[in-house]
């Protein structure tokens, strides 16, 4: 006959102890096989799946809390379905915490508001770090009207490094130019005295490339300042000396920088970034390569909030 009494340790319906689904997830977070963790415990399959998600599911319902007042965004693809394109989630991480707060399934601004419509705090965010995607720029001002939007600087200074390079590809041909293409993407400051007047000799024959570098090395002039309000006049100097160039490519990258150009100056308020929102992203490929490709996104989701907790 069935137990009506209630026992400690053994929910309601399971045919094993609480115990029991902890150390099948323990050890599924420590073998490198399903079949190990099979072998170990003497179970189906289905049963090491069943118990581990479950227990990943109660810890996240444990570990629930308003959206921190520090947060960064980012996107990372998760799947390529056929005819379909690309599929991409987003991911939010607590900065005061060092963790991953959120992952959800897509990124346009619908799918944002309508999978955070139960999240409560957006309103007491302080700061939130993103790249330069107008979706995120967007979502944050109408949910956090109160936080300091900040461009990530790396994404930043990208932009003008990707430029430099386009130029050099037309000089040289090769992208397989690993000499000259690390000399120039590298802060002048860190090259002897001899390669940076070498280097400085080969870009007077080529004007446009030159131009480009230095608007490059001026950026990085610009981060090493100390200051929001010095900052801002260097970086105005820079946006003029942009506006006289007759490069096309030059012109709108300048239009880049001045939509952008409150959410860069707040790097100098704090000197945040992204940094551990893309270090999170590269975790989250890495688990992906791990399960060798994902079917089911709510499992992934677990997976990538109990590790990156």
């Amino acid at each position: 006959k069935p137990f009506t009494e209630p026992i400690s340790g053994i929910t309601k319906g399971k045919r094993t102890t609480a115990r029991f689904q902890r150390a099948v997830t323990w050890a599924c977070e420590n073998f490198s096989s399903l079949k190990g963790v099979q072998d170990a415990f003497k179970c189906s399959a289905w049963k090491v799946y069943k118990s581990f998600y479950e227990q990943l599911e109660l810890r996240q319902r444990q570990n629930k809390y308003p959206v921190p007042q520090k947060i960064g965004i980012d996107e990372h693809s998760i799947r390529k379905r056929k005819n379909k394109g690309v599929e991409y989630a987003t991911i939010i991480v607590d900065h005061g915490n060092k963790k991953v707060f959120e992952l959800i399934d897509g990124r346009s601004k619908s799918t944002l508001e309508a999978k955070t419509a139960h999240l409560k705090g957006f309103e007491n965010v302080k700061v939130a770090t993103l790249d330069f995607s107008t979706t995120y720029k967007s979502f944050l001002k109408a949910r956090c009207p109160k936080a300091m939007l900040v461009a990530d600087r790396f994404h930043v200074q990208r932009l003008l490094t990707k430029l430099v390079n386009k130029f050099r590809l037309r000089i040289t041909g090769d992208k397989r130019k690993p000499g000259i293409n690390k000399i120039l993407l590298m802060d002048s400051r860190k090259l002897d005295s001899q390669t940076r007047r070498l280097m400085h000799a080969w870009l007077r024959a080529y004007p446009d490339l030159y131009e480009v570098y230095q608007y490059k090395e001026a950026l990085h002039r610009i981060y090493r300042i100390r200051g929001r309000e010095k900052a801002k006049r260097v970086f105005s100097n820079l946006l003029e000396r942009m506006s006289k160039s007759t490069l096309s490519e030059v012109q709108g990258l300048r239009k880049v920088f001045k939509s952008w150009r409150e959410e860069i100056l707040n790097y100098f308020n704090g000197g945040y970034s992204n940094g551990r929102t893309e270090g999170f992203n590269r975790k989250a490929k890495l688990l992906q390569r791990k399960a060798y490709g994902i079917k089911s996104f709510e499992n992934y989701r677990l997976r990538l909030l109990n590790e990156c907790r």
